[in-house]
């Protein structure tokens, strides 16, 4: 059914213009810092001011890299098959990464992830019909520290048939072995180069610092031609001012220096606009990703990545909770309701809670469920003739006044007319049998670990992705 997306702007106009020319000033007066040589080198020689380790980047060195990256928005299974495009109207939806920690299926205890938990998260996610794109969730600690991105994105290649994206990296060797995974699935790396499958995140450190680590996996991203995702994560109050107008330039700034790296790397480097802004609780000092500035501030972001004409991959699905409680609906539900409305293209966070330290099965289940949800109210309201029904209210007012029966209620339903949950409880009375949507989510991913079968990868896909481990393991983990 064809509608128009549901929006609404946050920021005016002359907001949105304050916040950019704040992020250039920073750029320009304030400056970054550049920790690697040969890179401060290669952007002196785009007319950036070297002081030391710091880079003072001109206006008119952002607005070229601004027009020497491209768009990521088309993404692809990673046999290389079109699955989406951004930007065609619709939100899509990711689960969240990294946490050390998973809520026990069958326990309900919090433990530390195995890479078990990573192969059953990705099969479940994989099942799941409203989760769009795959990463890997956990960072699981029975595998050698250098090797838990590596490892957990393998495992994720090879239990789910989804888009996948590949875990959150901060070094270049890490990138390398990375992309070859993904090009294995796919025919090899001139085939990814041509049409990449995957997508990496890295990090800036906040405020405005490029570690050598990190530049040098953002330049050998953009490289490979694979898609980067700049991903600064800003504190309130910590490592970005408490304001989410002043942290949304700080974030704005890290977010354009990354391009302008990538950008001299690699012109033409595919690009998404991230963000991560979160909220502290002072007491504690802690991240309280539960706070409404996440929603906030990705709401804001997916206007200032519009202005710039580039997707807009904000955090929505969060919360501070550490069980499946009404707070974690909360504030998960008006953390994701405001990006979404505004217009973000994908969102985060899927499965995770607990601020974004550990995950939960029956969390992505009843996440699932919220996606549909919100899909559904971004969807807006179809008006056409169809939808107006002037001929079928013609025929069945003066009849019977039912429409219960009519062929045009069954047809508009299977367009999706009406939302239709999964786990929600509809029932009333003792007829959902007392299990509650936490069990029957519960249930539900048991369900999907018995059941969901994901197709094998041919066995010389299977074979090249052991032997790439095997390779990382021999040049990565230290004796």
């Amino acid at each position: 059914m064809s509608r128009d997306r549901l929006r609404f702007e946050l920021l005016s106009e002359e907001s949105l213009a304050r916040i950019e020319e704040t992020a250039y000033r920073l750029l320009a007066e304030v400056g970054i810092s550049l920790q690697h040589g040969p890179a401060r080198e290669m952007l002196h020689g785009h007319g950036c001011r070297v002081q030391s380790e710091r880079l003072f980047i001109p206006r008119q060195v952002v607005e070229w890299a601004l027009a020497n990256v491209t768009p990521y928005a088309d993404y692809l299974t990673m046999a290389g098959q079109p699955a989406f495009r951004l930007g065609d109207g619709q939100i899509r939806f990711h689960n969240g990464g990294g946490p050390p920690f998973v809520y026990d299926l069958e326990t309900g205890q919090r433990r530390a992830a195995r890479l078990q938990d990573v192969v059953d998260m990705t099969r479940v996610l994989d099942a799941l019909p409203n989760v769009d794109v795959v990463m890997p969730l956990f960072f699981p600690e029975d595998v050698p520290p250098q090797l838990m991105a590596l490892a957990a994105t393998e495992v994720t290649l090879r239990y789910s048939r989804k888009p996948v994206m590949g875990a959150a990296v901060d070094k270049p060797e890490q990138v390398t072995f990375m992309l070859e995974l993904a090009a294995a699935c796919c025919g090899g790396l001139a085939q990814f180069r041509q049409r990449p499958t995957m997508s990496v995140y890295i990090s800036p450190v906040s405020p405005l610092i490029f570690t050598e680590d990190v530049t040098a996996a953002i330049m050998a991203v953009a490289e490979s031609g694979a898609g980067f995702h700049s991903l600064p994560a800003p504190s309130l109050g910590a490592t970005g001012p408490i304001t989410v107008a002043g942290a949304l330039a700080q974030q704005q700034a890290e977010v354009l220096a990354s391009f302008v790296i990538a950008a001299a790397a690699r012109p033409g480097t595919p690009v998404v606009y991230c963000s991560r802004i979160n909220p502290i609780d002072l007491r504690t000092a802690m991240s309280a990703w539960g706070g409404p500035e996440v929603g906030l501030a990705g709401a804001a972001v997916a206007q200032l990545a519009r202005r710039l004409g580039l997707p807009a991959d904000v955090y929505g699905l969060c919360t501070s909770a550490t069980r499946l409680d009404p707070q974690l609906a909360y504030e998960r539900l008006a953390n994701a309701i405001m990006p979404a409305l505004a217009g973000a293209d994908i969102m985060s966070g899927a499965g995770t809670l607990d601020s974004g330290l550990a995950g939960s099965l029956e969390l992505a289940v009843i996440d699932d469920e919220i996606i549909s949800l919100l899909k559904q109210i971004v969807g807006g309201v179809s008006v056409n003739d169809e939808t107006l029904a002037f001929a079928v209210m013609q025929d069945v007012i003066p009849r019977d006044g039912v429409f219960l029966s009519e062929l045009h209620t069954v047809e508009q339903m299977r367009r999706g007319a009406l939302w239709l949950p999964g786990v929600s409880e509809r029932e009333g009375g003792s007829a959902g049998g007392g299990a509650g949507v936490v069990g029957r989510a519960r249930t539900r991913a048991r369900e999907i670990l018995q059941t969901h079968q994901v197709e094998p990868l041919p066995e010389d896909v299977s074979r090249h992705l052991a032997e790439i481990m095997a390779q990382a393991r021999q040049e990565l983990v230290s004796d």
